[in-house]
């Protein structure tokens, strides 16, 4: 038990800097950092040697790159060299703790864990809608009028008229479609009321949580996941705005994964600054590496709610500085194959439209929703 509370309790840039010299630790501040390779014989041009304090206060390390090693003070130790005896004997030293270990010939150390791989394992679960299926929920769906009390919920996350939200009434509930990175429809997700709270379920159980992207997903520099759907599509409005040049995916919680396609470029993460929250963070921006990312850069939480309450209550604008706008930029490509709401028509306008064009099916009811976006 010993070993277990000195790992928990070592100063681990302390012993970095025991072990590499005080200059090894320059840069790091009270909850870590990221400083070049400390180890000898690992220099570098560029850091990429991560230290920092997880939610259980242990401070842990990882250096990013194919089989480079992370973990404990204790695999630290083991990474500099020493056997998992020396390692014990030292790491017992540096925390003041007394050994009441009996000497054992070797010391299981766990393997790392393989983010990528655990990614793959759980997408691996999701899957498409089969068009039989949303042939026989077509019937049950609705255009959403403005006063029915979804475009209501909509109107005050500023998501009315929902536009690529492609939003309808689901027997009085707001729903949407959740498309892919391929434009293929990958469920259909259902905002609740009951008892006053909110509640969302995927219509078309079994398909696992599949993440919201944006149409035209994979022709932009720069990704970024958002947690929430709803505040991915209020990124999307302030995107599509201001002409940035980003796609988006929206989890529908902190614990599940986005699609691993267009991840190879630079990402951007943002999350609420709950402790679910920032281990989302944590957890997509070790993915967003081991996946090929150029950057990672993390969207400071807003003090003033999420995405959706920022859009409702200030508008385009005050998430367009969120977002550190540049310049718009001009689209080129074409639109034609997108099949939208037409926001420009008049709120009364589009409460009279058919469901069949707010919900973007053509009007012979033949492909959709299966047309690529």
């Amino acid at each position: 038990m010993s070993l277990t509370t000195a790992v928990d309790t070592c100063d681990l840039p302390g012993l970095i800097a025991q072990h590499c010299g005080a200059a090894s630790v320059r840069g790091l501040g009270p909850r870590g950092g990221t400083i070049r390779d400390p180890r000898p014989g690992m220099a570098e041009a560029n850091a990429s040697f991560s230290v920092w304090v997880n939610a259980l206060g242990t401070w842990m390390w990882k250096k990013r790159g194919r089989n480079s090693g992370q973990g404990t003070a204790f695999t630290f130790l083991i990474s500099l060299g020493l056997s998992t005896t020396e390692a014990r004997k030292e790491l017992l030293a540096f925390t003041g703790q007394q050994s009441t270990w009996e000497q054992r010939d070797a010391v299981a150390t766990p393997a790392p864990r393989d983010i990528l791989a655990e990614a793959k394992r759980k997408l691996a679960d999701v899957k498409p809608v089969r068009r039989c299926d949303l042939d026989a929920l077509r019937p049950q769906l609705k255009a959403l009028r403005s006063d029915d009390a979804a475009a209501q919920e909509l109107a005050r996350r500023g998501l009315w008229l929902p536009g690529d939200l492609q939003a309808v009434n689901l027997h009085g509930d707001l729903a949407f479609l959740v498309r892919g990175p391929d434009g293929r429809p990958y469920n259909l997700k259902r905002r609740r009321l009951e008892g006053g709270k909110s509640r969302y379920q995927v219509v078309f159980p079994g398909l696992s949580t599949p993440a919201w992207c944006s149409p035209n997903y994979g022709k932009a520099s720069r990704l970024l996941i958002v947690e929430g759907e709803l505040n991915a599509a209020a990124a999307w409005r302030v995107i599509t705005t201001q002409g940035l040049d980003f796609d988006v995916q929206g989890l529908p919680g902190t614990d599940t994964w986005p699609f691993l396609e267009g991840m190879d470029r630079e990402v951007w993460i943002y999350a609420d600054g709950d402790a679910s929250g920032e281990g989302m963070r944590a957890r997509i921006q070790e993915l967003a590496f081991a996946a090929g990312a150029t950057r990672v850069h993390q969207v400071p939480a807003l003090a003033e709610g999420d995405f959706c309450d920022v859009l409702g209550s200030a508008g385009v604008g005050a998430l367009s500085a969120v977002l550190h706008a540049e310049p718009p930029k001009i689209r080129t490509e074409s639109r034609s194959e997108t099949i939208a709401f037409a926001p420009s028509k008049p709120l009364a306008a589009a409460a009279r439209m058919a469901p069949s064009v707010l919900v973007g099916q053509p009007l012979d009811m033949t492909d959709w929703p299966l047309v690529r976006r």
